[in-house]
């Protein structure tokens, strides 16, 4: 594609840009991407990849659906992109164990039980210490109990976004390598992008930036209310064993992946556009690991990566088209729940730029008018 005939042109090389991307393209329309870095250099790429329907910002209210939508269509979705492009992102099914430590703990947990059962997605049940151990063997015995939940998934995040990008590259779609510096606009309409060297012209604008999306703020004319949240990651080498069902506990989290390699963090930094690894990160994993896990006391670091994550000021995604402007769009701010909710985010989009509408339960939650409106 080199002439000047494009429907869409999407800013962001993430999962969000390269999904919508692909289902864009499969209906028909000539999509470019443009991409600063490389596909699925950033979050996207270095996520933890399990996906969480159950908790987080919003859920249950108002994004309950949301999440278990955007779940379910993850499993159709991977063998989609295996047959479209080869690459395997090695969807699973998985187990996940919430483990408690206190007595304020397990009421928090068991409280969220009470709504947590009822959704039929899921198989959710309170295990008691002597359970956690049957469950996981590698737990730690000195938990007080914890929530076993069945049927959550995961994928390794940088195959999917890999898959996502080739699927829409086999469907036509069109990727460069371009920093955008600004947006082509008449009046309330969009008629493409600046950058650095050159511009190029539109139907659509999708901007999906991920932390950068933020600094679109002043080509829109409102805020973007979106920053960087910072979050390490520790790929371990273990000879004690696999852990096959994900432990989590305080917002961490360590499992044994289809890699062979025992995953284990994550950090919340607010340090700005900092991408660099550090040692106090690692310290602090390396002990909630094995607060987790105490057995794991000999593992070896294999890798150690950090990313930076959209987080939105209430913590839930921002998806549909900016006010003001009548064809420029937006998909950013899943926070840590990106990889999760990239798909009802993605196919969010994808519906409101085709037929005006969607039925992704829930999207009508997720407009960049909530900040404004009232």
């Amino acid at each position: 594609m080199t002439d000047n005939a494009r429907d869409v042109i999407i800013v962001g090389g993430g999962i969000v840009g390269c999904l919508t991307a692909f289902l864009l393209a499969k209906e028909g329309l000539k999509v470019t991407l443009l991409e600063a870095d490389s596909v699925g250099s950033h979050a996207s790429g270095f996520a933890f990849g399990e996906m969480g329907a159950l908790e987080g910002s919003g859920i249950p209210d108002p994004l309950l659906d949301f999440s278990v939508w955007s779940l379910q269509r993850h499993q159709s979705l991977s063998q989609e992109f295996k047959d479209a492009s080869g690459v395997d992102n090695q969807f699973q099914i998985t187990n996940r164990l919430t483990l408690a430590f206190d007595e304020d703990s397990v009421a928090r947990l068991k409280k969220n039980l009470a709504w947590q059962q009822n959704v039929e997605a899921f198989n959710v049940s309170w295990v008691d210490s002597e359970e956690v151990v049957k469950v996981e063997p590698m737990a730690s015995p000195l938990s007080l109990g914890g929530v076993h939940v069945q049927n959550a998934a995961s994928v390794e995040p940088y195959r999917h976004t890999l898959a996502a990008a080739q699927s829409a590259e086999k469907n036509g779609v069109e990727i460069l390598q371009r920093r955008v510096t600004g947006l082509l606009s008449q009046g309330g309409r969009c008629n493409g992008v600046s950058f650095d060297g050159g511009q190029l012209e539109a139907g659509m604008v999708v901007l999906a930036m991920g932390p950068w999306a933020g600094q679109s703020s002043a080509w829109c004319g409102l805020e973007i209310p979106v920053r960087p949240l910072k979050g390490q990651i520790l790929r371990l080498e273990n000879d004690a064993g696999p852990i096959k069902t994900s432990l989590y506990w305080s917002g961490n989290y360590v499992v044994t992946k289809p890699d062979g390699l025992t995953w284990a963090g994550t950090t919340e930094e607010e340090v700005g556009f900092d991408e660099d690894t550090t040692r106090q990160a690692r310290d602090s994993i390396m002990a909630d690991l094995l607060k987790m896990a105490p057995s794991l006391t000999d593992a070896r670091l294999a890798h150690h990566t950090a990313c930076l994550r959209p987080l939105s000021v209430d913590g839930m995604p921002i998806v549909g088209k900016v006010p003001g402007w009548d064809n420029l769009y937006i998909g950013t701010g899943a926070g840590r729940k990106g990889i999760l909710w990239s798909t009802g985010m993605s196919f969010g989009l994808a519906d409101l730029i085709l037929k005006g509408n969607s039925d992704v339960p829930g999207i009508e939650f997720l407009g960049l008018g909530r900040f404004t409106e009232g």
